[in-house]
């Protein structure tokens, strides 16, 4: 899953896949970037290769070191050879079988190759590790566990389950869009539409330019009878496609129509893109009368009057 932002909302929060770790991959990525610029670009580098290269170096000199064998397994999995990943983290555990980035780590490496038992028994044990952490709610691994054990369970067709551990991963951190799309996603398939469509448009309001979640509202809608929503949503996938134009014509009907806050936002975010910026502090302005606590409109209508910058 790919990093996203966008200037109406905070950075979108996406689930780390090689854990805190891949800092310090990232760093010294960034170092050999940096040494080859100075150097001068006589061909061009690959960094990763590099990475991994020193690594293997520093692990025929110290082959009983642990963290070496994560490290190299986790610069695998960046490099796409999960199969060698699976073997370094495997490893690292006959080292220290309760090392919990490794668990973690080959947990991932396993769901991509297929092995969703092998996977779904790696990310059990980081969460039992944790059982009796005092400190476990900060852990962004375990956060990462039960996300990623969410959909392992869903793949397999284990629903409730999936539900279970996405919704324990939603309240160790609230505002993870990526975490209420998922959730949404696999209420619609439990045929629990009424939380799907809430988990989805709670994605949505928190990431407004969440393209997949805006396809999964549209298909839900159409599959529930709601044209009105399905109609926002499909707008909403235009004005992301740079159709903003013709968008609007869909969105304002709907918005006339329907008397939601969330649809006169759209309308006003669809008028905004389009350089209509008086109909959109209109739109704006109606959707915050219908409901104050449509934050989305708020701080459009405060940045368009020039009390911030977009």
């Amino acid at each position: 899953m790919n990093m996203d932002t966008h200037r109406m909302a905070p950075a979108r929060a996406r689930m780390a896949p090689l854990g805190p770790i891949v800092a310090g991959i990232v760093l010294v990525i960034g170092a050999f970037f940096a040494a080859s610029y100075v150097a001068g670009p006589a061909s061009k580098p690959d960094p990763m290769a590099d990475v991994i290269a020193r690594l293997e170096e520093q692990i025929r000199a110290d082959p009983n070191a642990a963290a070496l064998r994560v490290s190299i397994a986790d610069a695998y999995m960046q490099d796409d050879r999960a199969p060698e990943a699976i073997a370094q983290y495997q490893a690292a555990l006959q080292i220290d079988h309760n090392r919990e980035d490794a668990l973690y780590g080959i947990g991932l490496a396993y769901r991509q190759q297929g092995q969703l038992n092998e996977a779904g028994g790696a990310l059990q044990s980081v969460i039992e590790l944790n059982k009796d952490n005092p400190m476990a709610a900060v852990n962004k691994r375990l956060q990462g566990a039960h996300f990623y054990l969410g959909l392992i369970l869903r793949e397999q067709g284990r629903y409730d389950d999936a539900i279970n551990e996405l919704r324990t991963a939603l309240g160790m951190n609230r505002a993870d869009a990526d975490t209420l799309f998922e959730l949404g996603k696999t209420f619609a398939l439990n045929n629990n539409t009424d939380d799907a469509a809430a988990a989805l448009e709670l994605a949505v309001a928190f990431v407004p330019d969440f393209k997949e979640a805006y396809v999964e509202i549209e298909k839900l809608a159409g599959a529930t009878g709601d044209e009105a929503k399905a109609q926002y949503a499909g707008a909403m996938l235009e004005v992301l496609d740079g159709k903003a134009g013709s968008a609007v014509a869909k969105l304002q009907p709907v918005a006339e129509q329907g008397k939601s806050a969330r649809y006169w936002w759209a309308l006003g975010y669809a008028l905004e893109q389009s350089n209509d910026k008086a109909g959109a502090v209109a739109a704006y302005e109606k959707s915050v009368a219908i409901n104050p606590g449509e934050l989305l409109a708020a701080e459009s209508l405060r940045q368009l009057q020039g009390g911030g910058q977009p």
